[in-house]
């Protein structure tokens, strides 16, 4: 929460201006850790893109893996739930755990990285 605070104080108020972002991320070398473990590899809230106090993400900084998680921590700032979540199961059936918004990612599917309900959202988002 501090990162954003301070990322929202640092980004420019008007969204002409060449230093201004959408959204912030801050990739660290701390190891993260969530409500119950430290296997957490970032963090961001859903669907903040449009909040400039809350459009913000930390990644830990692990190397190229880091970039999945990037991605994955884009997904949710971009409203996208995991998906496994029941609004995804509802609509598209159990999705496979191999796409970019897997609650963990073992896997990537290389020819569908994203799952049939992120890219239902996404479009929705936007």
């Amino acid at each position: 929460r501090n990162f954003c605070t301070w990322q929202k104080k640092m980004n420019k108020n008007n969204d002409k201006h060449p230093d201004y972002w959408d959204t912030a991320i801050l990739f660290t070398r701390q190891d993260l850790c969530g409500a119950s473990t430290c296997d957490t590899l970032g963090m961001a809230d859903v669907g903040t893109m449009c909040d400039p106090k809350r459009s913000c993400s930390v990644i830990e900084d692990d190397g190229l893996p880091s970039a999945f998680t990037t991605a994955h921590e884009l997904g949710h700032v971009f409203n996208m739930p995991h998906d496994n979540v029941k609004a995804c199961e509802d609509v598209f059936g159990k999705l496979q755990e191999n796409h970019m918004m897997s609650p963990t990612l073992i896997q990537i599917n290389r020819t569908s990285p994203w799952s049939p309900c992120s890219a239902a959202i996404i479009t929705e988002f936007l």
